[in-house]
C-alpha cells in the first residue's frame, strides 16, 4: 500500500495537528495586535478583550486535552525528576493544567533564594540556571519594589525585591543578566551583592560590579572560600587594596571542604590567618585528609583536641575519632559549645 493511502504516518499526523492549531494561533495574534493599537491611541476594545477570552479558554481547553493523556504518577515523576522547587511556580502560571496537576500533587508553590536553599540545590546538580528570560518575566508578572528586604515579617507578600534578583543574578555568575538588571531595569548593587557574587565565584561578574564602582568587603572572601572558589580568591585578594580576610576565611574553606584553597591561602606572604576553628570545621565536616593537612603544617593549625573529637563523634564521622585518638600531640586549646556552631549559619538570617 502507498504511503499515505492509509493510517496516515507520525509526520503527517504533525502536519494534521499544526494545521487544526494555526487558524486559533493566527486569531489570537491578530486580537492581540487589535489590543495593542487601540491601547496606543489611549482607547479599549471590549469586544477584543472578550474574543481572546474566549480564544485562551480554547487554548486551555485544548492543552488539557493533549497534556492529560499522561497519568497522574508519570507527571509526578517529570516534575520530581526534571522540575525543582524554585521552577515550579513558574510552571504553574503556564497554563491551567500544569497549575492543577502541580497542585494536585501537593507541590509547594513558592521561590526561595536564601543561601541555604541555592546551595543545597545546586550540591544536588538539580538546580539549572535561570535565563534572563526567566528574569524578565518576573519582573513583568510580579510586583516589583526596589531595595532588599530581608526580614520575613517586613516583607510585601507576594511582590519580588530588586535586591533578590540582583543577588540571585550575581549568584548564578550571569554578566548578562546583572547587566540587564542594572542597566536597563535600574536596578542597584547592594551591601550583600558582593557576598553573592562569592557564592558564585565568577571573576566575571566580580570584574563587572567591581566597574560599577563596588567595593568588597571581607564577605566575599568568606564565600569565595566556602565554595572553593580559587580563581575567584585570587582576584579578590589582587585588587588593590586586596579585598579583606582574616582567620575565618580560612575555617569557611575548611567547612566548604576546599583543601585546594586552604592550601592556596596558608600559601600567601603573609600566610591567611587561622585559628582552631578551621581544624574544627574539619572534623565535624568528616575531613580527614585537611584535617591531616592542618595538623603536619610547621607549625600546626592550631586546634581544640577535645572539641575535634567531640564533633566528629556527635556526627558519625568515626574515622576521625580514631585519628584524633592516635595522636601524642598535647596540645589542646579550650573549647566552647558555640566554636562547632560557628559556620555561614552564624553570620546571621540576613545574609541567608
Amino acid at each position: 500500500m502507498a504511503r499515505g493511502a492509509g493510517e496516515p504516518s507520525a509526520k503527517r499526523a504533525k502536519v494534521d495537528e499544526k494545521e487544526e492549531e494555526d487558524p486559533l494561533v493566527r486569531r489570537k495574534e491578530e486580537v492581540v495586535r487589535l489590543l495593542e493599537r487601540a491601547r496606543a491611541k489611549g482607547k479599549g476594545n471590549a469586544r477584543a478583550k472578550k474574543e481572546l477570552s474566549t480564544l485562551c479558554a480554547d487554548f486551555e481547553a485544548k492543552n488539557e486535552k493533549l497534556l492529560g493523556r499522561l497519568p497522574p504518577e508519570l507527571w509526578e515523576k517529570i516534575l520530581d525528576e526534571n522540575v525543582q522547587q524554585n521552577d515550579l511556580l513558574a510552571l504553574a502560571m503556564a497554563c491551567r493544567f500544569f497549575r492543577d496537576t502541580t497542585k494536585g500533587l501537593g507541590k509547594k508553590m513558592e521561590t526561595y533564594l536564601k543561601a541555604h536553599r541555592l546551595l543545597k540545590l545546586r550540591k544536588s546538580g538539580k538546580m539549572a540556571s535561570h535565563t534572563l528570560g526567566w528574569f524578565q518575566w518576573v519582573c513583568d508578572t510580579f510586583e516589583f519594589l526596589p531595595g532588599c528586604e530581608w526580614d520575613d515579617r517586613e516583607r510585601v507578600e507576594g511582590a519580588v525585591y530588586e535586591g533578590d534578583l540582583v543577588n540571585y543574578a550575581a549568584f548564578q555568575g550571569s554578566v548578562e543578566i546583572l547587566r540587564w538588571l542594572v542597566e536597563e531595569k535600574g536596578c542597584e548593587l547592594n551591601k550583600d551583592t558582593g557576598m553573592w557574587a562569592g557564592h558564585g565565584g565568577s571573576v566575571e561578574v566580580f570584574e563587572y560590579i567591581r566597574g560599577k564602582g563596588y567595593g568588597f568587603d571581607v564577605m566575599a572572601c568568606y564565600m569565595a572560600a566556602l565554595g572553593g572558589h580559587l580563581e575567584a580568591l585570587k582576584w579578590l585578594r589582587g585588587q588593590d587594596p586586596p579585598c579583606r580576610w582574616d582567620e575565618h576565611t580560612c575555617e569557611f574553606a575548611a567547612q566548604g571542604g576546599s583543601l585546594e584553597a586552604l592550601k592556596w591561602l596558608r600559601d600567601q606572604d603573609p600566610p591567611c590567618p587561622w585559628d582552631k576553628d578551621t581544624c574544627v570545621q574539619a572534623a565535624y565536616r568528616g575531613q580527614l585528609e585537611m584535617l591531616k593537612w592542618l595538623r603536619s603544617q610547621d607549625p600546626p593549625c592550631p586546634w581544640s583536641r577535645s572539641g575535634c573529637r567531640r564533633d566528629a563523634s556527635f556526627y558519625r564521622h568515626q574515622h576521625i575519632v580514631d585519628w584524633i585518638d592516635q595522636q601524642e600531640d598535647e596540645s589542646d586549646e579550650e573549647f566552647s559549645d558555640s566554636d562547632s556552631e560557628r559556620s555561614y549559619d552564624s553570620y546571621g538570617e540576613e545574609y541567608f
